[in-house]
C-alpha cells in the first residue's frame, strides 16, 4: 500500500485489509509523508517501510515488492479506501484460484468528484489501440496480480504505474479481468490542487505509455483523445441545436393553410369581381 500524507485514512484501510482471510501481510510504504502516516499504519498492525523522500507511486510499490519476499499474489491497494478495503478479497480470489493473472477493480466515483475525464479517456484510447481492451477504469489503483508476474516486471514511475502494468501484463500474454468491487475513495476535487494533481497523473501516464509503445504513436493517441473529448463536450449543445431545428421544421411543416378553403376563397373573390363587371357592362 503506497501512502503519502494519509494519516487520516491509512489506519482504517490497514485494519480492514487485515480482516481479509487471504491477506497474510500488509506492507505500507510511507512515501516521504510529512504527517503521521507511518505511525498510524504501524499502530493498525502494518509492516511499514519509510522512504526518505517522496518518490512517487511506482517507486513506493517497487520498494514494497522488494521487501515482500516471494508471495503467491499481491494486492495493490490505495491508502484512502478505509473500511471498504475489507472487500479486497473479491479482487484477490480470481488470482488465487488461477482464473486471472491480474484483476482490476472498477469502482464508481462519487457524484460531483473527479475531473473532466481527459486523462482517463487518453488511457482508455491507449489500451484499446494497443491491447484491444476496453476497461471501465483503466487507471484504477486497486489490483491483484500473481506474485511471479509482478516481480518479473519493471514498474513505471509515479502514477504511470497502473497503465504500465496493464500494457506489460498484456505484452506477456497474461490474462486480465476487471471486477466491480464496492470500494470507495476520496477523489480529488475540481479546484486548483485537484487539476494540478490530475495534470501530474496525465504526465506520468503519457511517459509510461510512450516508453512502451513509442513516442509518435503516443502523441497521435493523445491528440486523437483530446480532439474526441473536445468534440464530445460540444455534442450536447449541438444536439440541442439539432433538436431545435427539427422542432422548427416540424412546426413549419405542420403550419399549412387549409388549401380547399384558400381556393374556395379565391374562387369566391373571382366570382364577385366577375359579377361586378357584368353589372357594370349591363348597365
Amino acid at each position: 500500500m503506497p501512502a503519502y500524507d494519509r494519516a487520516d485514512t491509512v489506519g482504517a484501510t490497514v485494519t480492514a485489509l487485515r480482516t481479509v482471510p487471504d491477506v497474510l501481510d500488509v506492507i505500507v510504504v510511507d512515501d516521504g509523508s510529512s504527517d503521521r502516516t507511518a505511525a498510524a499504519a504501524a499502530a493498525a498492525g502494518a509492516r511499514v517501510i519509510e522512504l526518505a523522500r517522496n518518490r512517487g507511486k511506482g517507486a513506493a510499490i517497487a520498494a514494497g515488492v522488494a521487501a515482500s519476499g516471494a508471495p503467491d499474489a499481491y494486492l495493490l491497494i490505495d491508502a484512502d479506501l478505509g473500511r471498504t478495503a475489507a472487500l479486497a478479497g473479491e479482487l484477490l480470489q480470481p488470482v488465487a484460484l488461477g482464473t486471472a493473472d491480474m484483476t482490476i477493480a472498477a469502482l464508481d466515483s462519487p457524484p460531483g468528484g473527479g475531473g473532466f475525464g481527459f486523462v482517463k479517456g487518453f488511457a482508455e484510447r491507449v489500451l484499446r489501440a494497443e491491447t484491444g481492451l476496453t476497461l471501465a477504469e483503466p487507471l484504477s489503483g486497486q489490483r491483484a496480480l500473481r506474485g511471479p508476474l509482478l516481480r518479473s516486471m519493471e514498474l513505471a514511475d509515479g502514477f504511470g504505474l497502473d497503465i504500465g502494468l496493464t500494457l506489460d501484463v498484456v505484452s506477456r500474454g497474461a490474462s486480465i479481468s476487471e471486477i466491480e468491487v464496492g470500494f470507495s475513495h476520496r477523489p480529488s476535487g475540481r479546484d486548483l490542487s485537484g487539476f494540478a494533481h490530475r495534470a501530474r497523473i496525465g504526465r506520468h501516464v503519457y511517459r509510461a505509455a510512450a516508453s512502451r509503445i513509442g513516442g509518435p504513436k503516443t502523441i497521435y493517441l493523445l491528440i486523437a483523445s483530446l480532439v474526441s473529448r473536445a468534440l464530445s463536450s460540444r455534442r450536447p449543445a449541438s444536439r440541442k441545436r439539432g433538436r431545435d431545428v427539427h422542432a422548427a421544421l416540424r412546426r413549419l411543416r405542420s403550419w399549412r393553410p387549409s388549401w380547399p378553403q384558400w381556393r374556395l376563397g379565391l374562387l369566391q373573390r373571382l366570382r364577385s369581381r366577375l359579377k361586378s363587371r357584368r353589372r357594370r357592362t349591363s348597365s
